[in-house]
Parts: structure tokens; C-alpha cells; sequence
């Protein structure tokens, strides 16, 4: 671990890598953002998926200072966990009184207190290999933004808000178009290509929480239920097709009362859209995650996919398990990528794996159109009703959601 980090983020590595070790999924530096305003960062948010039916999230508050106010951050850390709905609170803190610990029992706060924090300290062998967040980032800051492709550290600050504020479908949506975005510039920015693989696994890492996040409650559904929730749920967003129905039929209507004359309008509108839904290729994602054997990976995809996010020697595609290499190809073949050039874009650095990655490479599946995920359904179609004519080049359709992030 680097020694020059500061305190206070020396302690949440320590403790982020103490969760890792304990088999959590981990992040640090979750921005939690109420429409506009960014409220506070979650020091560390881990995930922890104790059995097929239930999932547990922790949000932990680090202080490391000569006067940490445990009792302070207890009232702080217990109000956020009940704000966001999540299902677990600890505190660590320096502080060694054992009457904070008795506060946050009382309260159904966890605290790590000074006397434990120290012994972790002294108990972090096995992770000089991995980079720190710190450290992470700076990779990430070695790549000038241009005006397309923008900063890098910004999007994938961006990327973690939804951790906060809900996993769902928008959330995964806006995660795969970015997961898309980083995949390209792999191809495009070839002297920062390692870089851009990194924040790739990091983004399939998240939307394998994601997926694991939603079937929680369809564990012990039939297939095609659990096939059809995910299906809707990657077209429609969150708010399902029971929404963008309402929506549509609202539309509509203000057409029909107002402009009466522009009936027609509204006809194409719901023509287009609904042409739209049908052309997204998300039953290959939903029949593929929806699968037995791979829905109860997920989890361990995502922690496999994060760990090679964060290794210091850099992981190639090749060198990933077969598991992670086929959801990494999955989403190549969604965003019509070749699959042979991404998986071969790096010299692998273990040769014992390749086998493992021709396997995955000849490994038939549909390849579909090109798609974007979208701001809003009904908006994209409206629109491109408005500007169709004839043959014009062929427009691609997006799903649901990405607007909103979350």
C-alpha cells in the first residue's frame, strides 16, 4: 500500500481491503447526489450476498483523526443508512471508548474502534499487487480529455452514484452505455488502452451487481418469469412497460386535444417507438444472465472483474477466468464489436490461459445491431419521427433511463 496516502485515506483502504478479504464487493468514494446537489461521499459501500434471496449493502463512515466525535458520526452515519434504505451502518473511528461502541449497539450501528483498526493495520499482507483508489485514479489522470470522450476520473465518479441512490435498471443501462464507451476507446486511444480496459471491468463489475441486485427477488421464479422481468426491465428502465405505456398514451393525448390536426403525429410517434423496443437486443442479455448457473456467478464475476480493475500488473482479457471473459464477450457482441480484436487488443501475460480464451472466442452467440442506451424512449422516437425521411441512414435505438442515472 502506498505510505504517502493520507490518514484518513489510509484508513479507508485499510478497511476497504479488510471487506475484500472478508468476500465483499467494495468501492470507495460513492457520491451520494440529491438531484443537483452532492449531499457527502460514502467512505467505503460493500456488498455482501449472503444467500440466493438476500443481499446485504454497508455504507461505513471512516474517521481517523485526534478527535474523531464517534457519537457525532453515529447520528450521521445511522441517518444516512435510513435515507438511502440500505441495510447495514458501521463507524470506524480511532476512538477506543467502549461507550461508543455501546451507543451504535443501541442504535444498530457497527463500530470499529481504534483497538481493532490498529490490529488491521498491522494484518494487510497479501494486497502490494493491487493499486489503491489513489492510485487507481491517477492512471486514470494520465489521459488528457478531449471534448469528446471527457474525463475519464469525472465519468466514472459519475458511474458510482447510482450505488447510492438505487440499483435497478436505469442504473444498468447507463452502466452498459458507458461500459460501451470505454470498449471503443480501447480501439481509439491505443496509447491509453490499458486504462480504458481497466475502467471497462470496473463498469461490467457494476453491472454484475446490478443484475445479481434485481434477481434477488426472482431466485425461486420460473424461467420465463425471471426472463421476462429482466427483458422489460432493459427496455423499459426501471419504471417498467406499465410506465412508458402511461407516458405514451399521455403523449398521445395532449396531441389529439391540442393539435388535433397533427393526429397522425401521435399514431407515428407510438408506431415508431413501439418499432423501436422491438429492435433492442436485450433478450440475448436476459437469457443469458438469467440463466441458473450464470445468475448465481454474477457475484463472483463482479468481484473477479473488480479485482483485475485494480491489480497493478495489468490484467489482460485473456488472462481473465472463462466466466468473466464470456460476460465481457456477451457485451462485445451486444454493442456489435468484434470480439476476436477486443479480446486480442493486449499481449496476455499468462500464457497458461489462452486456451480459455480461443474457447470463449469460438463460442457462437447472436450478434446483434449496434446499440446506445437511451435518455427516454418516447422522446428518441418523437424525435426521429420528426427528422425521418425516406431511406435516411439508419438510426440506432436506446433504452430506457440512462437519463436519470439511477
Amino acid at each position: 500500500m502506498d505510505a504517502k496516502l493520507p490518514k484518513g485515506y489510509q484508513m479507508e483502504e485499510v478497511l476497504r481491503r479488510y471487506f475484500i478479504k472478508s468476500g465483499h464487493y467494495t468501492l470507495r468514494g460513492v457520491p451520494f447526489v440529491y438531484q443537483t446537489f452532492e449531499v457527502t461521499d460514502i467512505d467505503i459501500w460493500a456488498y455482501d450476498r449472503p444467500s440466493p434471496v438476500s443481499r446485504q449493502r454497508i455504507i461505513v463512515d471512516c474517521k481517523n483523526k485526534s478527535t474523531p466525535k464517534a457519537i457525532e458520526r453515529i447520528f450521521w452515519t445511522k441517518g444516512l443508512q435510513n435515507v438511502l434504505g440500505i441495510e447495514q451502518a458501521i463507524v470506524a473511528t480511532t476512538d477506543k471508548r467502549s461507550e461508543v461502541a455501546d451507543f451504535g449497539r443501541e442504535h444498530g450501528v457497527v463500530i470499529l474502534d481504534g483497538n481493532f483498526l490498529a490490529r488491521l493495520e498491522k494484518s494487510t499482507e497479501g494486497f502490494a499487487q493491487r493499486f489503491t483508489e489513489e492510485q487507481f485514479i491517477g492512471q486514470l489522470a494520465t489521459y488528457q480529455p478531449t471534448k469528446d470522450s471527457g474525463d475519464w476520473k469525472s465519468r466514472v465518479k459519475a458511474a458510482k452514484k447510482p450505488f447510492a441512490t438505487g440499483l435497478g435498471f436505469n442504473a444498468i443501462n447507463g452502466w452498459i452505455h458507458e461500459a460501451q464507451f470505454f470498449a471503443e476507446q480501447i480501439q481509439l486511444v491505443p496509447t491509453h488502452k490499458q486504462q480504458a480496459c481497466r475502467v471497462l471491468y470496473l463498469l461490467l463489475s457494476f453491472i454484475a451487481i446490478g443484475f445479481d441486485f434485481v434477481l434477488k427477488d426472482f431466485a425461486f421464479s420460473e424461467s420465463a418469469i425471471r426472463l421476462t422481468f429482466v427483458n422489460e426491465g432493459l427496455r423499459h428502465g426501471s419504471s417498467g412497460m406499465t410506465n412508458t405505456n402511461q407516458v405514451l398514451r399521455f403523449a398521445m393525448g395532449l396531441i389529439e386535444h391540442y393539435v388535433p390536426e397533427n393526429r397522425v403525429v401521435a399514431t407515428k410517434v407510438k408506431e415508431r417507438l413501439t418499432k423501436d423496443l422491438d429492435s433492442l437486443s436485450t433478450r440475448m442479455l436476459a437469457e443469458y444472465v438469467c440463466k441458473p448457473s450464470v445468475s448465481s456467478e454474477l457475484f463472483g464475476i463482479a468481484k473477479e472483474l473488480e479485482s483485475a480493475a485494480y491489480k497493478a500488473r495489468f490484467v489482460s482479457p485473456q488472462e481473465l477466468s472463462s466466466t468473466a471473459k464470456s460476460f465481457l464477450l456477451l457485451f462485445s457482441d451486444f454493442w456489435n464489436m468484434d470480439r476476436t480484436m477486443l479480446i486480442n487488443s493486449f499481449e496476455p501475460q499468462n500464457d497458461s490461459r489462452n486456451s480459455d480464451a480461443q474457447t470463449v472466442l469460438n463460442h457462437s452467440s447472436e450478434t446483434p445491431t449496434n446499440l446506445v442506451l437511451p435518455v427516454d424512449a418516447l422522446t428518441a422516437s418523437s424525435e426521429s419521427v420528426e427528422h425521418q425521411s425516406g431511406d435516411q441512414e439508419k438510426e440506432q435505438p436506446i433504452l430506457p433511463g440512462l437519463h436519470s442515472g439511477n
